[in-house]
């Protein structure tokens, strides 16, 4: 049985707000750049950068909540996340995972076991974002992997 997580409304509602706050000041200044440097078509140049940023900023996002997708699942054979990947890390290549604490936002960090000469591979999973809590995310862990807390 896999624990399965999904975008909450309320964090979903606001990273909307955010994309779109940050939208309208990058807009603002391109149109404050355009007019500065007498384009012909500065609002038309606006819209554009703004609907492109707005897109990089929120697309994906608004994809997986609208189609209510799986946004981290911990299954049998790995830890899910589709913001990283659309392949679970299998827990034999997961050498340890740390809850990271930042004012009131959670974060897993992923560290892989290093492969040849290469460093160890990290994954950052925000949980902040996700319908459940964090202790229900760190449960479903504990039986597959090592479970580390940053006290920072």
């Amino acid at each position: 049985m896999a624990n399965q997580y999904r975008y909450s409304k309320t964090s979903f509602h606001k990273s909307v707000y955010t994309a779109v706050g940050l939208t309208v000041i990058i807009s603002f200044l391109v149109w404050l750049f355009s007019r500065l440097m007498v384009f012909s078509h500065p609002y038309w140049i606006t819209f554009v950068a703004g609907g492109v940023f707005f897109s990089f900023c929120s697309a994906a996002m608004i994809y997986r909540y609208v189609r209510d997708e799986i946004v981290v699942a911990v299954r049998p054979d790995g830890l899910f996340d589709a913001r990283h990947s659309s392949q679970a890390v299998p827990w034999d290549q997961i050498k340890e995972v740390r809850l990271e604490r930042q004012e009131n936002e959670f974060q897993l960090l992923v560290q892989l076991w290093p492969m040849g000469e290469a460093p160890p591979k990290l994954i950052w999973i925000d949980l902040s974002p996700l319908d459940a809590g964090v202790d229900s995310v760190l449960q479903a862990i504990a039986p597959h992997a090592r479970i580390s807390v940053d006290h920072a």
